[in-house]
C-alpha cells in the first residue's frame, strides 16, 4: 500500500544547538520532538516521556545524557515539514499523516515532503467520534449537513484524516460551507456560545479525552452523534482506519448512548536518522521500563511494560529505527517482516 520512501538526515534543531544524533562533546544528545499542542493526548505523552528521559536518562556511554525537549508546532503536517527543515530530529505523528506523506497524498500531494523519520514505537491509539449539541437535532451523522460542524483544526493530520473520511462517504461537499474553523484554545467557547452544533473529538487508549474536549465537555451538554452506514463505509474506504463501535468513555455526563462508532487512529513516535543506533536503543528502554511513570502524566501512553505493544502498530514501508528495532529484538519481539534502519554514526 504504501511507497518506499528515502530517509534523509536531518542535523540540528532550531533552539538547540551543538549536538548530533551520537552526541556532543559534553557527551549529551538534545532531541528536539515535534508535537502538536501539549493539550493534545500525544502532546501530553511526549511532555510525561519528556519528565521521565530526564530522570532517568544516564551520563554514561554508550548513550550518555540525553535530552528530550518537546517542541508545539501546530499540527502533524507542520512537524514533519519542521523535521524536514532540520528543526526537528524526532515527533510524535499518526500514521494516517505518515502514510499520505509516503504516497505524496493530502496535505503533501502539492508540496511534498523530501524524507520521513524512521518508526519508533507506539504512543497510542485513539477513537475518532462525532457528539452534537443537546437541542442541536443531530442524531446520526446524515443530521450533520447544514449544520454549524466543527472538525478539528485545519493544521491537524487528523484533521486531514477527518476530511478524507468525509469525502469517501460523499458528504464533504455538502458539510464544507457550514465547517467552523477554530483552535482548540476556542472551540469550547464556539460550542457553549452556539456558533458549533456537532463536532469531531476523540477519546485515548480507553482512558481518558484531551485537555481541550474535557473543556467542551464542562460548559457543555452533548450526546454521542452514531454514524449512518453511508458514513461508515466512507471510513472503511480511508486508509490507516476502519469503523469500530466502542462502549463510550471519557466523559462527565450521560452521552445519551452506551456505545458510539468510531474510526480510529494510531500513533507514534518518530525518530531521525541522525539520532544514534545507541540514543535509539536507551530511548526505546526506558519507555519499556518506565511506563507508570510515564502514565501518571499520560494514563492512555501505551503499555510498553509489554515491548509487543511497542511494535503493534508498525506501518509497512517504512524502517523502524535501528536502536529500537535491536531493543525489540533483545525483547524477542519478531520484527523480521519491518526494515532495519540506518543512521548517521
Amino acid at each position: 500500500m504504501l511507497k518506499a520512501t528515502g530517509i534523509a538526515g536531518v542535523m540540528g534543531i532550531s533552539g538547540l544547538t551543538g549536538c548530533s544524533g551520537g552526541g556532543s562533546e559534553s557527551g549529551s544528545t538534545s532531541i528536539g520532538a515535534g508535537i502538536a499542542s501539549a493539550s493534545t493526548t500525544t502532546g501530553q505523552a511526549s511532555n510525561a516521556f519528556q519528565r521521565v528521559v530526564k530522570e532517568q536518562s544516564p551520563d554514561t556511554e554508550p548513550a550518555g545524557a540525553i535530552q528530550w525537549a518537546s517542541q508545539e508546532t501546530g499540527g502533524d503536517p507542520a512537524s514533519l515539514r519542521q523535521y524536514n527543515q532540520g528543526n526537528l530530529r524526532a515527533m510524535g505523528a499518526g500514521n494516517f499523516v505518515m502514510a499520505s506523506a509516503m504516497q505524496d497524498a493530502t496535505p503533501f500531494s502539492e508540496n511534498p515532503v523530501a524524507s520521513v523519520p524512521h518508526q519508533a514505537f507506539k504512543i497510542v491509539s485513539i477513537h475518532l467520534q462525532i457528539v452534537a449539541v443537546d437541542g442541536s437535532g443531530i442524531e446520526t451523522s446524515d443530521d450533520l449537513v447544514e449544520k454549524n460542524f466543527w472538525a478539528l483544526p485545519p493544521s491537524w493530520g487528523l484533521r486531514q484524516q477527518a476530511e478524507t473520511v468525509f469525502k469517501n462517504a460523499g458528504m464533504w461537499e455538502d458539510l464544507e460551507p457550514n465547517v467552523v474553523d477554530a483552535d482548540i484554545g476556542d472551540v469550547a467557547g464556539a460550542v457553549e456560545e452556539g456558533r458549533v452544533d456537532a463536532l469531531v473529538v476523540y477519546g485515548s487508549g480507553f482512558q481518558n479525552l484531551p485537555g481541550w474536549a474535557t473543556e467542551v465537555d464542562a460548559r457543555t451538554d452533548l450526546h454521542v452523534v452514531q454514524p449512518t452506514d453511508r458514513l461508515q463505509q466512507g471510513i472503511e474506504q480511508t486508509r490507516g482506519t476502519s469503523y469500530k463501535e466502542i462502549d463510550v468513555y471519557g466523559w462527565n455526563q450521560d452521552m445519551g448512548a452506551d456505545t458510539v462508532g468510531t474510526f480510529p487512529s494510531d500513533f507514534q513516535f518518530f525518530f531521525g536518522q541522525d539520532i544514534s543506533r545507541d540514543v535509539g536503543y536507551e530511548l526505546a528502554t526506558i519507555s519499556h521500563e518506565n511506563v507508570d511513570a510515564i502514565q501518571e502524566g499520560q494514563a492512555a501512553y501505551a503499555d510498553h511494560s509489554d515491548p509487543e505493544v511497542m511494535a503493534e502498530v508498525y506501518l509497512d514501508g517504512l524502517p523502524v529505527h535501528p536502536g529500537v528495532y535491536d531493543f525489540l529484538e533483545d525483547q524477542d519481539v519478531d520484527v523480521s517482516s519491518y526494515e532495519r534502519g540506518s543512521v548517521e554514526e
